[in-house]
C-alpha cells in the first residue's frame, strides 16, 4: 500500500488570483459606467461578470480547503479525487494513460479513459457537463484534464506520479 498523497492549492498563488481577478471586474464596472459608447459598456459587464465570478470561485476554493482540510487532489491507491465545485473521482482501474498537454502557457495532465469507461462518462453526463467533455476532447483528445495551476505540483511530475500508481 503506497501512502496517501495530498495536493493543496498555494493560498497565496490563490489569493493574488482572486484579487487580481477581482480588480479587473472593478475595472470592468468603471468601464461600463465611464463611457458613453455602447461596445465598452458591453465590453465591461462581460468582464465584471467573468473575472468577478473568477474571483469568487477562486476565495471559494481556497476557503473551502482551508475550512474544511480538504485538499484540491488526493491521490490513493485506487483513484485520484478532485475537488472542486463538485467531487470528481478517477479511478486507476478505468484509465488507459495520462499525459501531459499544452494549451498556450498552461500545462495540464489528460485523462484518457478506456474506451468502453469512455462512452459510459459521456452518456452519464448531464447537458453541461457533455458539452465540457465534448470540448475537451477536441482541444485535448481527453475528456477530463487536471490542472496544477496555483499548486506547488509541475504538471510532469504528477503526471509521473499517476501513471506510477496506475501500474500499481
Amino acid at each position: 500500500m503506497m501512502e496517501t498523497v495530498r495536493i493543496y492549492h498555494s493560498m497565496w498563488r490563490m489569493l493574488l488570483l482572486a484579487i487580481v481577478s477581482l480588480a479587473m471586474a472593478v475595472g470592468g464596472y468603471l468601464m461600463a459606467f465611464h463611457s458613453p459608447k455602447g461596445f465598452h459598456i458591453v465590453v465591461g459587464w462581460i468582464s465584471v461578470v467573468f473575472f468577478g465570478l473568477g474571483g469568487l470561485y477562486m476565495l471559494y476554493g481556497m476557503l473551502k480547503e482551508r475550512l474544511t482540510g480538504k485538499p484540491f487532489l488526493t491521490i490513493t491507491d485506487e483513484a485520484v479525487i478532485m475537488e472542486g465545485m463538485k467531487q470528481a473521482v478517477i479511478r486507476f482501474a478505468d484509465v488507459e494513460s495520462f499525459n501531459v498537454v499544452k494549451m498556450g502557457k498552461q500545462e495540464f495532465v489528460a485523462v484518457h479513459y478506456k474506451p468502453g469507461v469512455e462512452l459510459k462518462k459521456m452518456d452519464e453526463a448531464n447537458g453541461l457537463d457533455r458539452s465540457i467533455r465534448k470540448l475537451n476532447l477536441q482541444l485535448v483528445n481527453a475528456q477530463e484534464n487536471i490542472s496544477t495551476t496555483g499548486t506547488d505540483m509541475k504538471a510532469q511530475e504528477l503526471c509521473d506520479l499517476l501513471n506510477e500508481r496506475m501500474k500499481q
